[in-house]
């Protein structure tokens, strides 16, 4: 007798939404001037206070466009691709039990066959183990990763450590005028407030901005906006600790500083970390969250990567 199993391995990107609130952050002034070797940025805003406040920078014009060209959504294909090239290689090692993969959909089947059940079983859990050690590969090279919940989303957390040198002249803009870290951190987050919230029709997600394309751009969603903003604390302050915290379609972020009174804070691996919320159009002050991000933090829920210590 000749048995058949089945599995369908399906990848899906975690969209990720922005919290509403008032007052609102306003952005007066944009301008981007394009040269060949550099990219002359201007901006205009209100501050957490409601008061106009302005910074100038240059980036290497090389640099933006690297960001500009990267895709905005997660290349499920590819990454299908890779899986497949595993399964296909595993199975033309194998003996016995004949493996077969194919994409389907958003993901990959694996299909087995033969006389051997036992046989089979243990082959298409070692085809699947290597579909995910080929998926793991794909992911850290193209950095994303997995969230606790199975959703696939850009690696934020390294995202913005790697960024720290590239935003380092944005950064040093914003630290004009910021002696201390909380001076530092209430201005990064207002400026980043500002930048225009992205979505597609109807609210749908237009996917991931890396920092440089959300600042020559102009635009940027919550994850995106996150990473740009712990990019700058990074790039500033690299001795203070920084996390992305994840709740249900939605991204933020949170410092270490020491907390005053009233703001929103959660402990992490013995660390106390103040929440912060980079998506605008909210006009939030240091330690102030939303309604859902704050109910997620109370309850525990909330899932936290914290950003690689600095080399």
């Amino acid at each position: 007798m000749r048995f058949r199993f089945a599995l369908a391995v399906l990848l899906a990107l975690t969209p990720l939404q922005p919290a509403h609130a008032a007052p609102r952050a306003r952005q007066t002034a944009f301008e981007a001037d394009k040269q060949s070797e550099r990219w002359s940025f201007q901006y205009k805003y209100t501050d957490e206070a409601g008061k106009i406040d302005a910074v100038a920078f240059e980036l290497p014009t090389a640099s933006v466009v690297r960001d500009n060209g990267v895709p905005l959504q997660f290349p499920k294909r590819d990454a299908v691709k890779a899986e497949l090239a595993a399964v296909e290689s595993y199975a033309a090692s194998l003996k016995g039990p004949k493996i077969t993969a194919r994409a389907a959909g958003s993901g990959l089947r694996i299909d087995v066959s033969g006389r051997d059940a036992g046989r089979m079983r243990e082959a298409l859990s070692a085809a699947q183990a290597a579909a995910k050690s080929a998926l793991d590969t794909y992911l850290s090279r193209h950095r994303y990763t997995e969230l606790r919940g199975g959703g696939i989303a850009p690696d934020h957390a390294r995202l913005a450590a790697e960024y720290a040198d590239d935003v380092r002249p944005v950064a040093a803009a914003l630290a004009v005028g910021a002696p201390d870290a909380r001076t530092f951190v209430a201005r990064a987050l207002a400026f980043v407030q500002a930048i225009p919230y992205e979505s597609g029709k109807a609210g749908a997600d237009k996917g991931y901005r890396r920092p440089l394309s959300v600042l020559a751009r102009n635009k940027g969603d919550c994850d995106s906006k996150s990473t740009l903003f712990l990019a700058l604390v990074r790039s500033a302050h690299p001795e203070l600790g920084a996390v992305v915290v994840y709740v249900p379609n939605h991204a933020f972020a949170a410092v270490a500083l020491d907390p005053v009174g009233g703001e929103r804070t959660f402990a992490r691996d013995g660390v106390r970390y103040v929440g912060v919320e980079p998506v605008g159009p909210a006009r939030a002050p240091v330690g102030k969250v939303s309604g859902k991000s704050g109910w997620h933090l109370f309850w525990h829920s909330a899932e936290t990567r914290a950003l690689p210590a600095p080399k």
